[in-house]
């Protein structure tokens, strides 16, 4: 096992290690981006992937909205809350939970996706060549024409300035977190575009809200990231 699988593995385990894990309620971000495609006169609810689903509350919220959904992730005690989660909301029938490494080849064919959300996941995948093999496997997997939905975290984010001042990573505006030994990757926004200019880039917004992370209230700040396929 990988150590940031281990790591992650003790979050969805130990209820003392990240309070959020508890959260049922959809991401805010998962949300808007749900809205938004709402407002898309040609476009129905069809299949969508959620990638690194954690414990399942994007893919619910996904399926309480009419997506056949594919919910991925490499932590087996998530997977098992998410099943249960999802059985107690009356949309298991409508979700396929795969335990999957979401920086190697997915087991999807290609074309397949009508949206697919990337939750704050990715960035948690500890090489640069695992977070391309996600997004290159986000992309073969969507439709031409299909949405994906991005969450990253800025690299003015309060508290991630400061962690990656003191604990930098092995990349550019990355960060090893004290506590857990954790890796995660933010974001400039001319580092976002150039990662993801393989796609159309329809709306990319900086966001800040307060947040309480690290024992301290603040206000968090991240980018929300609504991409295209090219539909030719």
């Amino acid at each position: 096992m990988r150590k940031q699988q281990e790591i992650w593995l003790k979050e969805h385990t130990d209820k003392n290690a990240l309070p959020t894990m508890a959260n049922t309620d959809p991401a805010s971000g998962v949300v808007l981006f749900t809205d938004w495609l709402a407002t898309k006169s040609d476009f129905a609810p069809g299949s969508a992937v959620d990638i690194g689903c954690g414990k399942g509350r994007n893919a619910i919220h996904l399926a309480s909205l009419g997506f056949e959904v594919w919910a991925l992730d490499y932590i087996e005690p998530a997977l098992q809350a998410a099943k249960k989660l999802a059985a107690s909301q009356r949309v298991a029938e409508r979700i396929h939970f795969e335990l999957a490494e979401i920086d190697t080849e997915w087991k999807i064919r290609d074309n397949f996706f009508d949206i697919a959300v990337d939750s704050f996941s990715s960035i948690d995948i500890e090489t640069a060549e695992g977070r391309s093999i996600c997004r290159d496997e986000m992309h073969r997997t969507l439709k031409p024409g299909g949405y994906a939905l991005v969450t990253v975290v800025s690299s003015d984010d309060e508290w991630e300035k400061e962690l990656i001042a003191a604990y930098p990573g092995p990349e550019p505006h990355s960060t090893v977190w004290p506590q857990t030994g954790k890796f995660q990757k933010d974001y400039d926004e001319s580092g976002l575009r150039e990662f993801y200019a393989m796609f159309e880039i329809v709306e990319l917004k900086k966001i800040r809200k307060p947040a309480f992370k690290l024992g301290r209230e603040g206000m968090a700040t991240n980018f929300w990231l609504v991409l295209r396929k090219n539909p030719h």
